[in-house]
């Protein structure tokens, strides 16, 4: 009787053991499921954030104390990431509104009231709005909201020579020139879509981003940037024709 007792003793035991993994199993996979912030995301967003505020010359340790300040992120961060590949990755698993508050974080990290943003900053920033499926003057409008302006003419080796108006002109500019020089400038029809638009900007960009000419000789850098500001400034200025 005594053996028969203590079979059942484990038995029992052993299945009250099972019964209790089971629950904590099933917890831990319902909190996985309402957890709005799960740390691989947050990583992923760090990394960005990292990126961008990096590439305005900011030494790295400052970037992290600024992320964790302004982001609230003290995630793990990745250096040397593609911000675009990067920032589709965090596209899928975030809601738009997700999204679009990690855009205006990374322009309020950047408009922080020092002075004008280098060009490889700014290209890091469009990188990062196209990347998140902004193709749209999204990045324009938060550059209203906040009143920052582009490029040091101290950074990136770059003349201000390369900038046609001389220095301080806002990229994002209501200007007056015609809507015709603005599509021949992107190389469109006349009748083009917003797609259409983008989908030219974009191709454009990649040939003449300041990343594929950083240590190149001067001339060639000055050359690219030119031709970056134009096709940009002519971008953001046909997206005033298009209401969403």
């Amino acid at each position: 009787m005594e053996l028969i007792a203590i079979l059942f003793m484990l038995v029992a035991g052993g299945g009250l053991a099972v019964f209790v993994l089971a629950a904590m199993a099933l917890d831990r996979r319902e909190r996985a499921g309402n957890d709005p912030a799960p740390p691989q995301r947050d990583s992923v967003a760090a990394s960005l954030l990292f990126h961008i505020v990096t590439a305005g010359g900011v030494p790295q340790d400052e970037a992290l104390r600024r992320i964790r300040r302004g982001a609230g992120l003290a995630a793990p961060i990745t250096r040397g990431i593609d911000v675009c590949n990067w920032a589709e990755n965090y596209a899928q698993h975030t809601t738009p509104q997700q999204r679009s508050a990690l855009l205006e974080t990374a322009v309020q990290l950047v408009a922080n009231g020092s002075g004008p943003v280098p060009l490889r900053q700014y290209a890091a920033l469009l990188d990062l709005s196209f990347g998140l499926g902004f193709h749209t003057d999204a990045l324009a409008k938060l550059r209203q909201v906040y009143g920052f302006d582009y490029i040091d003419h101290a950074k990136d080796a770059r003349p201000r020579g390369a900038d046609r108006g001389g220095g301080g002109t806002p990229l994002f500019d209501r200007g007056t020139r015609d809507r015709d020089e603005l599509l021949r400038t992107l190389g469109v029809a006349t009748n083009a879509s917003r797609q259409e638009i983008s989908s030219a900007y974009r191709k454009l960009v990649s040939q003449h981003h300041p990343d594929r000419f950083h240590g190149a000789p001067p001339e060639a850098q000055n050359d690219a940037a030119k031709r970056f500001i134009e096709i940009t400034r002519a971008y953001e200025e046909l997206l005033l024709s298009f209401r969403d």
